[in-house]
């Protein structure tokens, strides 16, 4: 398919989108006072960052670009 490079540049800007959200969610989760709230802002940084590894595996699979190897954690999460 004549589109498949566009696509993958695309979902690479998707993934580094998800990587600046869950930072962005950790960061957030700092300042809370509200444990429940925290737990939830934590659970959502997480669920970002995974979607962003499957992401950028499958889109290795594939053979197409990623954010970069400093981005995209490998095998697990991030550190904090």
């Amino acid at each position: 398919m004549s589109g498949d490079s566009g696509m993958g540049s695309w979902i690479s800007s998707r993934i580094c989108e998800a990587l600046d959200q869950a930072d962005l969610a950790r960061a957030t989760a700092s300042d809370l006072e509200d444990h429940a709230l925290l737990l939830a802002t934590v659970q959502l940084a997480e669920d970002l960052e995974s979607f962003a590894v499957r992401l950028a595996a499958r889109l290795a699979e594939l053979g197409d670009g990623s954010c970069g190897d400093e981005r995209v954690p490998h095998g697990g999460g991030r550190s904090a």
